[in-house]
């Protein structure tokens, strides 16, 4: 690794020395070929000499300005440019420009690569000024068009010194921000024309009487000196107030984290960097990094590799409290880390304590052309360093470290356990099977628990009561199990249980899930409700998953879908064969699919007769599914799965076509008889789809039937599931005509109180009532309740589930107007309803 990192450093630096190279080529070809035989365009001429001694001189003279978060060098090299391109040839101005900065720059110590990038961009901006000049202002003189072809000059040369610079930097350090660069253009912009001006003003009093110039120097010089005094005195005071409201800013931030934060930020518009941190060492030896930039990103109180805060810790000591961090830093891991975070340059000042050093404070890649920090800039560091580690007293880091490791467990235990019931969640339950399997000779069983029918609660008492249940049903899967044991909630209503360390894996499982079951024999409290509910439970053994912690909860999946499927409130124990079982269900899903497109939901009709008459007077639409292999499938064995994968819908619509069409065809085939109506069931995906409603008048416009030969069934649980919707959606359709009957009135968690208030035509009856009618007691009293009820809101009644004479006669005995049932008619196709004719007497 660290190989590959020194020649990924050699590579770039071999980059620069490719494009300086790159840069004097240029800069030579644009120089011999457009630029080398130009004279001087006005007098006195000024020799090579003359001109390099400017520039030495002018550069000595130098304001460093900031704007925003850049920093730039003022100087007044402009002028002897200036006067370089008005009085000098082409070749004095080009020998004297790069000798003069070259003698400046030497003595600045620069690395040669800086050193000759330096000269060739200055020889390549000299050779485009001298070309844009005499394009502008080819004849000798002093008018307008010199001073315009001077000023076009200095502002082309300025960008292209900008760019070359950007260029370098993006090759040397990976890229460059497009914003920095523009912040570099627009100030380049306002020092470079600053300084045209008043150089072109200077050559025009040397051109007109060269011994005035002495006038002009004096006023330039005083108010240079000026600036410069009034630039130190701004940046002191700058630096005091920057002091101050970090100070203030860590004294009275009641939170360490927050005052640090605070401090960073100042800290980073102050020195104009991209990165600014701060790494605090706890007497446990635990170091913590809070981090600002680069941009928006953040860290608040992450810990750092104990290795990489030391390395830091050592590059200060207390003779150099400060120091200038070099790139690449010695240390290997320190190295390492501050590459990752794209540190490029950098200062480190350490926090000092009374008995250790409490930390350090890191400033890193300064914004701008000055890409180092200076001594005033480690100077300031230190102050900032030792006022910081007054106001971080000892008792205020113990205080946050505390703070940071109660926050760590609390977001640990968020991470690991179900926010609702505070169970362990699927992947703390996962951690815990294999932790469990990977212990040499334990068997563990697990128990997979579904709460039977909790969509139903969930839609019909809504979600608060919902997730009330949910937390009274973990209550109670706890006082179920061993304290060794875990339960764990995986999603919605499901639940599982893990019984380590069991010598009978099976043997205990069966126990815990009979305890399960009996459990919910009792009544739920939820919320202020109470609510009936059971469970189904799949139980699972190590034996069969080969200590594989994922196939032992499929396995127990499985078996928990088993004991659904032989009736709910049950438990199954995982058998191979089950898995067969469960690839079946699954290929009847993807089946199911395309069942609707082949055509193979089909329709039969059984028929509702008035029981005084034996007459039929109406049929309900009933769904199967001709299944190429299975025959005709009963809506028991696939309705559940279209509602899963949520194909009630297509399915719903295919029946109310059908059904719509079919009153059609019988109207059609007896137009004198008695009007024909249909019932059609509805799903609560149907009834709560913004566009059934169109739907609905779509389908009886395009079978061109009487609104009222319509009936639409729908069970209590459906309507009480979104109260407000249900009844808009039922009110327009009455408007439309349509009727709507209530199925399997009774078994739903409401009261009688509430039908008055919902547009119903008819109840029907549910089966379990009918078939307690021969006993005489609450089912036959409940009964004759709902005639009476139904009497008195003028509402239809129909009796289902109707299997023998006796019921019907026991019915009729109660003025029963409708009935339907096997005994009266049983499903079938449309040709055999029987509509119009007697079919019991």
């Amino acid at each position: 690794m660290l190989v590959r990192m020194r020649r990924l450093r050699l590579s770039r630096a071999g980059l620069v020395w490719i494009f300086v190279l790159a840069l004097a080529g240029g800069a030579a070809a644009i120089f011999f070929s457009f630029a080398a035989g130009a004279e001087p365009l006005a007098t006195p001429h000024l020799g090579w000499w003359m001109i390099a001694i400017a520039f030495v001189a002018a550069e000595v003279c130098v304001v460093h300005l900031e704007f925003r978060r850049s920093a730039h060098s003022f100087s007044l090299a402009d002028i002897p440019f200036v006067f370089g391109l008005i009085f000098s040839s082409a070749g004095s101005l080009a020998l004297g420009a790069v000798a003069g900065s070259a003698v400046v720059y030497a003595s600045r110590r620069q690395p040669p690569v800086k050193l000759a990038f330096n000269c060739a961009q200055l020889w390549l901006v000299v050779s485009v000024a001298v070309i844009i000049t005499r394009a502008i202002a080819p004849d000798t003189g002093s008018g307008p068009r010199l001073w315009l072809g001077v000023v076009a000059a200095m502002l082309a040369s300025g960008a292209l010194t900008i760019l070359c610079i950007a260029g370098a930097i993006a090759i040397s350090e990976g890229g460059m921000r497009l914003g920095t660069v523009r912040q570099m253009l627009t100030m380049d912009l306002v020092v470079t024309l600053s300084n045209t001006t008043i150089a072109v003003a200077a050559a025009l009093v040397v051109a007109t009487d060269a011994r005035a110039l002495p006038l002009l120097a004096v006023p330039a010089l005083t108010f240079f000196a000026l600036y410069r005094g009034y630039m130190s005195e701004r940046q002191r005071h700058e630096k005091l107030e920057f002091l101050y409201e970090a100070n203030r800013t860590l004294s009275r931030s009641p939170e360490v984290a927050e005052a640090l934060e605070g401090m960073l930020a100042r800290s980073r518009d102050a020195f104009r960097a991209e990165i600014a941190e701060v790494i605090l060492f706890h007497r446990d030896g635990v170091p913590l990094r809070t981090t600002l930039g680069p941009g928006d990103e953040r860290a608040v109180m992450q810990r750092v590799d104990a290795t990489v805060a030391a390395e830091l810790a050592a590059v200060v000591a207390d003779a150099q409290p400060v120091v200038s961090l070099p790139m690449p830093a010695a240390s290997g891991h320190l190295r390492a880390y501050l590459e990752e975070r794209g540190v490029r340059h950098a200062m480190v000042a350490m926090l000092p304590g009374e008995e250790r050093t409490i930390g350090t404070i890191m400033v890193a890649n300064r914004f701008g052309l000055a890409r180092s920090f200076s001594p005033d800039d480690l100077k300031l560091l230190e102050a900032l360093a030792n006022n910081a580690s007054v106001a971080l007293q000892y008792d205020r880091l113990e205080q946050a470290v505390t703070q940071l490791r109660g926050l760590q467990e609390q977001l640990h235990h968020q991470a690991y356990h179900d926010p609702l019931t505070d169970l362990p969640n699927r992947a703390l339950f996962m951690e815990r099977v294999r932790h469990e399997l990977d212990l040499a000779g334990q068997q563990v069983a697990v128990l997979f628990v579904d709460v039977d029918d909790f969509k139903t609660v969930n839609d019909s008492l809504g979600h608060g009561v919902g997730d009330a249940l949910l937390v009274s049903i973990a209550g109670r899967l706890r006082r179920c199990v061993r304290p060794e044991d875990v339960v764990a909630r995986l999603g919605g209503d499901e639940f599982a249980v893990m019984l380590p360390g069991v010598g009978d894996p099976i043997a205990s499982g069966r126990m815990i899930a009979t305890r399960i079951t009996q459990s919910l024999d009792l009544p739920v409290r939820a919320g202020e409700n109470l609510v009936s509910v059971h469970a189904s439970v799949g139980i699972a053994s190590s034996v069969q998953a080969d200590r594989d912690a994922d196939q032992l909860i499929r396995n127990a999946d499985v078996a928990m879908y088993q004991a659904k499927s032989k009736g709910k409130a049950r438990f199954e124990v995982f058998e191979s064969s089950m898995a067969e079982e469960i690839l079946r269900r699954h290929g009847i899903k993807e089946e199911l699919a395309k069942a609707v497109e082949r055509e193979q939901i089909v329709l039969e009709y059984q028929p509702i007769v008035e029981l005084d008459t034996g007459r039929v007077v109406a049929t309900e639409a009933l769904v199967r599914w001709q299944h190429p292999l299975r025959g005709l499938m009963p809506p028991s064995q696939f309705v559940p799965l279209a509602e899963e994968t949520g194909l009630i819908a297509p399915i719903g619509h295919h029946v109310l076509r059908q059904a719509c069409l079919q009153v059609r065809a019988w109207e059609d085939a007896d137009p004198d008889g008695p009007p024909p109506r249909m019932h059609v069931n509805l799903s609560v995906a149907e009834l709560h789809d913004p566009g059934f409603v169109d739907r609905i008048r779509t389908a009886i416009a395009e079978a061109g039937i009487r609104p009222d030969n319509l009936v639409l069934e729908i069970t209590e649980t459906q309507l009480l599931g979104d109260p407000a919707t249900s009844v808009q959606r039922l009110e327009l359709l009455r408007d439309l005509g349509v009727r709507i009957a209530l199925d399997d009135f009774g078994t739903g968690y409401s009261s009688l109180s509430y039908l008055h208030s919902l547009p119903l035509d008819i109840l029907k009856v549910a089966k379990p009532f009918v078939d307690g009618l021969m006993g005489g007691g609450r089912e036959s009293r409940f009964v004759v309740m709902i005639l009476d009820l139904a009497r008195a809101l003028g509402l239809e009644v129909i009796a289902e589930g109707i299997e023998t004479a006796e019921q019907v006669e026991v019915l009729r005995e109660l003025k029963t107007e409708f009935g339907q049932g096997y005994y009266l008619a049983p499903p079938g196709a449309a040709s055999k309803t029987g509509l119009g004719t007697a079919l019991a007497g």
